[in-house]
């Protein structure tokens, strides 16, 4: 006998109705859910189910330890390109080129003059170029210094070369240097050598306003005229006039002389009153004056 579902199955035999089973009893709520939870399953298994050739391409990039080996077959070809994968932005390493200097030509190469003067210590003043005698330079000096020294970094040509020493007359001399040459530059000042001595020593020279020394002493002075002066403490300047010769060597003696002491002396008082008064008794009375001293024979 047919039945609808849900309702019981009535006995045959009789009115009372017969149990379901537990089947009979679940059956109809499992095809329900099923019917609720099949379609969304499958979409989720279509949507996340990987292919098989990303399963094969994922096995065979998997670096699988030493000792074992798996057989892949080649996956046919995707008709759609893959998306280019991105990877991080890597730092760009900075090149820089070493370009080496090209070597310089000895035209380019820089030249030097070495400096030294006699007397030592006057200062100098290199000027480019030939400056005429008597003639004052229009620039400024390409380099200075005082000698024994150098002046460096300069092109082949030629040169001018001031010289400067206190209570010397100033001089001038032209070189001339070539690139990349370093040339030595001896300069002398008209001058003549001087012995000076004093008695006793240790007197102080001074020429002019420029101290030389204290005796004894040897020393250059400029050629010509020169006055010198010798002090010495307790002492009087004194003073000669000498003619020094160029290359010439003089002797000069300074006698220092003590000064004399003068003694002052000291005026006769003026009579007191009782003397101007006893004198004028005596002149009165005729006293006689006192006596003359006796010359002895």
């Amino acid at each position: 006998m047919e039945c609808e579902e849900g309702q019981p199955i009535e006995d045959v035999d009789g009115d009372r109705p017969a149990a379901l089973s537990f089947w009979q009893r679940i059956g109809p709520r499992m095809v329900a859910l099923v019917a609720l939870i099949g379609p969304a399953a499958a979409v989720f298994l279509m949507q996340h189910r990987p292919s098989r050739s990303e399963l094969i391409q994922a096995i065979t990039e998997t670096q699988l330890p030493t000792g074992y080996a798996i057989e892949t077959t080649k996956a046919a070809p995707e008709l759609s390109p893959p998306a280019p994968e991105i990877s991080p932005a890597a730092s760009t390493p900075i090149t820089v080129d070493m370009i080496a200097s090209p070597p310089r030509s000895v035209t380019d190469q820089p030249a030097a003059l070495q400096l030294t003067t006699k007397p030592a210590g006057a200062t100098f003043a290199v000027y480019p170029g030939i400056t005429a005698d008597k003639t004052a330079p229009s620039s400024a000096p390409l380099r200075t210094g005082t000698a024994p020294g150098m002046a460096e970094e300069l092109h082949g040509g030629n040169y001018t070369i001031f010289f400067y020493k206190d209570g010397w007359p100033d001089s001038r001399t032209e070189v001339q240097v070539q690139a990349g040459e370093v040339r030595p530059v001896e300069y002398a000042f008209f001058h003549g050598e001087v012995t000076i001595t004093s008695v006793p020593n240790g007197a102080e020279i001074l020429c002019g306003t420029v101290s030389l020394g204290f005796t004894p002493l040897t020393v250059a002075l400029p050629a010509g005229k020169q006055v010198l002066t010798a002090s010495l403490k307790n002492y009087p300047d004194r003073i000669q006039n000498v003619t020094v010769d160029e290359n010439a060597t003089s002797t000069i003696e300074f006698q220092m002389r003590a000064r004399r002491r003068i003694a002052k002396t000291k005026p006769t008082p003026p009579p007191s009153l009782v003397e101007r008064v006893g004198g004028s008794l005596k002149h009165l009375f005729g006293a006689n004056s006192t006596p003359p001293p006796r010359r002895k024979r």
